[in-house]
């Protein structure tokens, strides 16, 4: 299941994977598989990975499978043939599979709701009259839903039923209206399976052995911890390469629960690569294949953007030919699958070591499969779109993976838009217009990103999140806000030391007194308080800790509910002010009470004042 808190490339890891492709052009491609296999020992060495498998497919047929370094480091075992490995979110792309293989059956359809199948789900959708949320929904992460809450990624239990993993992985809550925008979820692919055991009328776990697994060949694929799996599975290790990770047992397995060698995995895209048919054995027919390949259920999708996120699948653009594929990662392991229909190739890589460098050795695979192909070329087409000097501006995501961030994002992350001879300056890359809204990098094979006008509102929309045009009230009054209340901070401590050093000499109580100068400073260090306390624990990083009742969250908890009462405590102390104060002493405290009243509401708008970090 992929860890958004660990590490920001989970979220958006196709997406480096792809950058990576993009630089090939300044490292020397691999000529031959002898070159390929000196390229990922060189990216192996540079790196913390303990150990990493590799399988290559050219021309639809593995010819290269390779392993590397050690499934564990206290006994120096070897990664071999039999070493198992966590797949993470890959195994959002079996599930997808599964659900076209029952809509092949007339079992369900995409557009099966929710709530019509699991009547007892906990689901908040106020569009839920028109635009319910979906089975299509659920798989190509356009539900709404927030990604799932730091104590899920702790929850233990392989063998629990799905019906169970559901109650315990809720509650759900729609964002916006289903079906408009994208936004990963590990809480989608949960609800899915159970909707899909219920139409299969069987365990999905049974469905997956014996209408997946089994007939492709996967013989290693287990979804739940046991003795055997035990002795087969490498140990995992965080980016330092020492630092062994826990073995979590997650009862969200459709979404990112899959343990599998290499090897077997390998099966993922050939059958892809073969439109549904592997060995004689078919699975899915072409237009089934084709429907996972393509998003159908955002706006982006519906203005034209036929390539993002499908079902359980994702697009990889940057690079000499159109690849597809997904990545993942838990509890410390990673891996990445992509195939080229158009190449017949693809790869899989797998490593017990969360780290980036597992894109680097993607990348160095991919210019390899990419070596004959000539560099691309991209041209905007002169007069093409609706006035795109429209969009230029600032923006800001609207669709954060975890929406306790978007308080944070509009403060302080802003993406610059311009036009310059035509093109898109949007990011750090150059777009070309090549009309009807559409959008493409000069080093990307197809268009990412699409111009949408929707309740009175200009987006970027692209395959895995939408940006909102900010005007450029909203955007100078944050602006000025933010540095207001950063002012304000740094004139309180010379502020504070006098109004300290003025009370300890008596001399504050025929000035207005002590209580207006005292509370108002103390409300602004209280309210930067709860953003910064926050923040700190953010970048722990350590799901363990983020994902418990710890005496730091618990303290979080205490001040973040305290903020307000100490903000009140200023606007009455402000209010009935003695007699005496000066105009300048007035001034300060009215304005820190101001900031500071500000700040906590917008804080508690998004959801920082009582925070429960366990729960969020």
């Amino acid at each position: 299941m992929n860890i958004l808190v660990r590490k920001v490339w989970v979220i958006i890891g196709a997406l480096v994977f792809s950058a990576v492709s993009a630089a090939s052009a300044e490292r020397t491609t691999p000529q031959n598989l002898d070159a390929l296999e000196r390229a990922i020992n060189d990216t192996l060495a540079a790196s913390t990975i303990q150990g990493a498998s590799v399988v290559v497919i050219e021309h639809g047929e593995v010819v290269k499978v390779s392993h590397y370094g050690v499934a564990e480091r206290n006994t120096d075992r070897p990664v071999n043939d039999q070493t198992v490995f966590r797949a993470g979110s890959i195994s959002k792309s079996l599930t997808s599979i599964a659900a076209m293989m029952l809509v092949e059956d007339g079992a369900i359809a995409l557009d099966t709701r929710a709530v019509g199948l699991i009547p007892s789900l906990d689901l908040d959708n106020r569009w839920a009259r028109t635009d319910p949320v979906r089975l299509v929904h659920l798989l190509e992460h356009t539900a709404g839903f927030s990604d799932i809450a730091f104590h899920h990624y702790l929850l233990e239990g392989g063998g629990m039923p799905l019906a169970e993993a559901v109650e315990r992985f809720g509650p759900f809550r729609s964002r916006w209206r289903p079906g408009t925008l994208t936004s990963y979820s590990n809480q989608g692919p949960i609800v899915a399976a159970r909707m899909l055991e219920i139409a299969a009328g069987e365990p999905f776990e049974d469905f997956m052995h014996r209408r997946v697994t089994a007939p492709l060949g996967i013989k290693s694929a287990t979804w739940k911890g046991s003795s055997e799996l035990e002795s087969r599975l490498a140990r995992s290790y965080r980016p330092d390469g020492i630092t062994e990770e826990r073995f979590i047992d997650t009862p969200g397995w459709p979404s990112g629960g899959l343990n599998v060698t290499a090897r077997d995995l390998a099966r993922l895209p050939l059958l892809m690569l073969g439109r549904g048919t592997l060995d004689g054995v078919t699975l899915l027919s072409p237009e089934s294949v084709e429907r996972i390949e393509t998003p159908e259920s955002s706006d982006a999708a519906r203005a034209g953007l036929r390539h993002g996120y499908g079902l359980g699948n994702l697009v990889m653009p940057r690079g000499r030919a159109l690849f597809f594929g997904h990545d993942g990662s838990i509890d410390g392991f990673a891996a990445t699958f992509a195939y080229a229909p158009a190449l017949d190739a693809g790869f899989i890589v797998m490593a017990n070591t969360t780290s980036e460098a597992i894109f680097d050795l993607a990348g160095r695979i991919r210019d390899y499969l990419e070596r004959d192909l000539s560099p691309l070329s991209v041209e905007s087409i002169a007069g093409a779109g609706q006035r795109p000097q429209a969009w230029e501006g600032q923006f800001q995501t609207l669709t954060p993976r975890r929406q306790l961030l978007a308080g944070l994002i509009g403060l302080t992350q802003w993406q610059g838009a311009s036009i310059e001879q035509g093109d898109l300056r949007f990011r750090g890359a150059m777009w070309k217009n090549i009309g009807e809204g559409l959008w493409q990098r000069g080093d990307a094979i197809v268009p990412e990103l699409v111009l949408i006008e929707r309740d009175g509102e200009r987006r970027l929309q692209m395959g895995l999140s939408t940006y909102r045009q900010v005007s450029a009230l909203e955007m100078w009054t944050k602006v000025v806000f933010l540095g207001a209340f950063v002012l304000l901070l740094a004139i309180s401590v010379p502020h504070a030391i006098l109004v300290a050093w003025s009370g300890l000499r008596g001399r504050l109580a025929a000035r207005g007194g002590l209580a207006m100068r005292l509370w108002p400073l103390v409300a602004v260090y209280a309210v930067a308080g709860v953003a910064i306390y926050t923040l700190a624990l953010f970048q722990t990083s350590d799901l363990e800790f983020l994902g418990r009742q710890t005496p730091a969250a618990w303290g979080l908890f205490v001040w973040s509910a305290l903020a307000p009462l100490i903000v009140a405590l200023a606007i009455f102390s402000v209010w009935r002010r003695s007699a005496g104060a000066g105009p300048i002493a007035l001034f300060l405290a009215i304005s820190y009470t101001t900031v500071a009243s500000v700040a906590c509401i917008y804080l508690a708008a998004h959801g920082w004042i009582g925070l429960r970090m366990w729960q969020a």
